[in-house]
This record gives structure tokens, sequence and C-alpha cells, in this order.
């Protein structure tokens, strides 16, 4: 089987398809970098969260969780699937395996993500079980997921 290198998405792209479904958002985007800041709401009975996404190109995108300030269930003493507890960074994807790469749409892949990560987010809060699925690592690398 021949492999092919995936083509990339332009930075304008990414942002403009961030830009046509979600006005009113902020976002900054210059041809190398996109900075956008939302506020989801995961579900109808959900917290809404503040969130930032940085995506530089040729690096995989990251999101933070701005406010609030993800609690831990009262059982554990980190987040689960975080690369780190104070940055509020979360794991979305495993990236030594590439289940992202820069020929995909934010907006259908790491957008969307961070609500179902949200979502479970809220479940562990109350139960303490993690369903959201994933790799479970140890935090402070990027190269790990």
């Amino acid at each position: 089987m021949v492999r092919t290198k995936a083509h990339s998405l332009s930075m304008a792209l990414q942002a403009g398809k961030i830009k046509s479904l979600f006005p009113g958002s902020v976002i900054s985007n210059d041809p190398n970098k996109i900075i956008w800041k939302y506020s989801i709401t995961p579900s109808p009975l959900s917290c809404t969260y503040e969130i930032k996404l940085i995506y530089i190109k040729g690096e995989q995108p990251n999101i933070f969780v701005l406010n609030p300030k993800l609690s831990l269930h009262p059982n554990e003493k980190k987040l689960p699937h975080v690369y780190d507890n104070e940055k509020q960074w979360l794991c979305l994807y495993y990236r030594k395996a590439r289940e992202w790469n820069s020929s995909m749409l934010l907006t259908e892949t790491v957008i969307p993500w961070t609500s179902e990560w949200l979502y479970h987010y809220e479940i562990w809060l109350a139960t303490g079980e993690w369903h959201g699925g994933g790799i479970h690592h140890e935090m402070g690398g990027e190269e790990q997921g």
C-alpha cells in the first residue's frame, strides 16, 4: 500500500471556516497561526466553558479551557486526559498516532472533540469515572496523547 501525504489546508481556509460557523467569536490569524476564543456549552444541562484554540502551521492544534477553572472529582488529584492541569490543556486525540493532521478541518475535528471532552468531563466530575475513551498517559509532554 502506498501512502500519500495529506494535503495541508491553508490557515486562511481554517480561519474562514471557523468564522463562518462561529460568527461573533474572537479569532486572530496570520499566515502561520490561528488563535480562537469561544464559549462552548456541551449539552443543554452543561456549564458554559470559555476555550482557546492555538494552531500554528506545521504543529498540532492545542485547546485550553480558560474559564471556569476545571474542578477535580473529590477522589482525584488530577484531571483526566489533559497535558497540564494548571494550564487546563486538553488531550483530545492521540498525537503519536497522528489522529489529527493538517488536511482536516478544525471545525470538523478538534472543535467538536473539545465539546465532547467537556461533556465527558462533566460526567467524570459527577461519577469519578472517565467514559470518554482515549489512552491514559502521564502529563507533561506534547508528544504524549
